[in-house]
């Protein structure tokens, strides 16, 4: 009567393990969608956040609660003598003002002059960044990049590589920065202009690397044609502000190149490591911070910095990149202003420091 009972026990413990089995793929895939989901209300929250910002602007305006007169100070812009009309935002008047802060206040310009990039040697040539904002976020300049562009060109003694054998600027050593979540490419591209022996990649995405290599051709090639982009609008523009600025828009002290790298594909990571990883706000479009905070301790080496500037929206993902980011490096350390070197002021955003990779 007993041989019944344990004859089937196999059985049953085979028809336990194939449920279980059955019942793991449904969750797997339940899960990616419930990060998936969360990801997305997180970028809603932002857009929220950003569009409540810009109304409080517009309503102090109006009421003439400005700290500035909006009659004296505007955002001053050219259309473009091309058939498509696009709009040339000079980012200087903005910087003159600096009367709201939200992310989407320049969205409606197809590009941005931001003048010339200084540097330690004040040769750096100029900067026009193209946007295309139906790529979405990646697709648009925001003040996180650019704050930390400037501030890592006045801070460049800290991170430059020195060669102790040679006192001579000639013959210096070149340094390697990697910009991961580039979008536009605006804090690569400015940096590579200003820095003298710095040799910066832009990287990102695959859908983003078209808009990438178009703004790298606009500032660094010296040619008659469109460049990387197909579309014969873009070409036009280009013709256009390559006339308007002549050799002023070619000149570098540094050198860049646009690439894909994808976080966790290591295939992609070529030329780690890098002595310098840094990136702008990378941290607010994403779901999975602790894969970024890997993905900058796998590029760097024992002697390399991170730096990764963001705007405060969202705690939680913040805080869990700068706990992993602890975990990684021996130092982490936050920069805030008034210690921020860069004349954007926007007060949202910050800059992490990281160094001492551990193992």
């Amino acid at each position: 009567a007993n041989h019944g009972p344990m004859s089937e026990q196999p059985h049953h413990r085979k028809m336990e393990e194939e449920q279980h089995e059955h019942l793991d793929e449904p969750l797997g895939i339940a899960d990616a969608m419930m990060r998936r989901g969360d990801h997305l209300r997180m970028l809603r929250m932002m857009a929220e956040q950003d569009e409540a910002e810009r109304v409080a602007v517009q309503s102090n305006v109006s009421s003439g609660t400005s700290d500035c007169s909006p009659a004296l100070e505007q955002d001053e812009y050219e259309t473009l003598p091309t058939s498509g009309g696009s709009k040339l935002l000079h980012y200087d008047s903005y910087l003159r003002h600096q009367r709201y802060h939200d992310d989407l206040k320049h969205v409606d310009y197809h590009y941005i002059d931001y003048g010339d990039c200084g540097g330690s040697q004040q040769a750096g040539g100029r900067l026009v960044i193209r946007q295309q904002k139906d790529l979405g976020k990646g697709g648009i300049c925001w003040d996180a990049a650019f704050i930390l562009a400037e501030h890592l060109i006045a801070c460049e003694e800290e991170w430059k590589k020195v060669d102790p054998n040679n006192d001579s600027d000639c013959n210096a050593t070149q340094t390697t920065l990697c910009e991961l979540g580039a979008g536009t490419g605006l804090a690569g591209f400015m940096i590579a202009k200003a820095c003298r022996d710095s040799r910066v990649f832009v990287t990102d995405l695959p859908e983003l690397l078209d808009l990438m290599k178009a703004n790298f051709d606009l500032n660094f090639v010296n040619c008659k044609c469109g460049g990387a982009s197909s579309e014969a609008g873009v070409e036009e523009d280009f013709s256009i502000l390559r006339q308007k600025f002549g050799e002023d828009l070619f000149r570098s002290e540094g050198i860049a190149e646009a690439k894909v790298l994808r976080w966790g594909v290591k295939s992609d990571y070529e030329g780690a490591p890098f002595d310098v990883v840094f990136g702008a706000d990378v941290v607010a479009s994403l779901y999975d911070p602790i894969a970024l905070a890997n993905t900058f301790s796998d590029l760097c080496g024992p002697q390399s910095l991170i730096y990764l500037s963001y705007k405060g929206r969202l705690d939680g993902p913040h805080l869990l990149f700068e706990a992993e980011l602890k975990r990684l490096f021996r130092v982490v350390e936050r920069i805030v202003h008034p210690n921020i070197h860069s004349r954007n002021k926007n007060p949202g955003v910050c800059i992490l420091k990281a160094w001492g990779k551990n193992g």
